[in-house]
C-alpha cells in the first residue's frame, strides 16, 4: 500500500499517491487520474532539484509549520497543506544495518529494537543539535531520537511502520 496524501495548493485539493520506484530515488507521483515518473535531488545547502526525467525544477522550502508549507518552486512561490490520508502498514525491515562495521559521523541510529511511530525530518531539513528526528516505539515505550549535531538531513532510511534492530541507520546529517 503506498502512501496517499491530500494536499492542498493554491485552495485547490488533489489527492496524491507516491510509490517509489527503485533504490535510486525514482517515483512515480499519480496526482489524481495522472501519473509523473520524477526523482528528487537534495543539495547540499538544503535545496532540491525535482526532474521529470527530462527537466530540472529548483525547490526551496521557504516555510514549514506542521502541515503548512511554503515552497519555492521555479522562482515562484507556493503554499500548501498536506494531510496524509492513508498510512502505510509495513513490517518492512531496515536493510541500512551497521552492525558489523563503525559507526558513520551525523547517523542516528537504533538504539534498541522497535518500530518507528513517526517521522518528524525529511531529506534537506536544517536540523539543531537535540531536535528529535524520529520516534521509536520499543517495550510499549516511545522513544524520541534526536540529532547530536547541527546539520542538513541528507537521508532517511525508514518509514513509518518500519522495524528496526540495534545500529540500523536511521536517518544521516550533513
Amino acid at each position: 500500500m503506498s502512501p496517499e496524501y491530500k494536499v492542498i495548493i493554491d485552495e485547490r485539493p488533489y489527492n496524491v499517491e507516491v510509490n517509489k520506484l527503485d533504490e535510486g530515488g525514482v517515483l512515480v507521483v499519480k496526482v489524481g487520474d495522472q501519473s509523473f515518473t520524477m526523482k528528487a535531488i537534495v543539495n547540499e545547502d538544503g535545496t532540491w532539484i525535482v526532474n521529470d526525467l527530462t527537466t530540472d525544477y529548483p525547490v526551496k522550502v521557504i516555510k514549514r509549520a506542521g502541515q503548512n508549507i511554503t515552497l519555492e518552486i521555479n522562482g515562484q512561490e507556493r503554499e500548501l497543506v498536506w494531510e496524509r490520508l492513508r498510512k502505510v502498514e509495513t513490517t518492512k525491515k531496515v536493510s541500512t544495518t551497521n552492525q558489523s562495521g563503525p559507526k558513520v559521523a551525523g547517523g542516528i541510529y537504533a538504539p534498541m529494537p522497535g518500530k518507528i511511530t513517526e517521522i518528524r525530518v525529511t531529506a534537506g531539513d536544517k536540523i539543531k543539535p537535540g531536535q528529535t528526528v524520529c520516534i521509536l516505539e520499543a517495550m510499549k515505550m516511545f522513544n524520541e531520537l534526536k540529532a547530536e549535531t547541527a546539520g542538513t538531513v541528507k537521508e532517511v532510511n525508514v518509514e513509518v511502520g518500519s522495524m528496526v534492530t540495534p545500529s540500523d541507520l536511521l536517518v544521516l546529517i550533513g
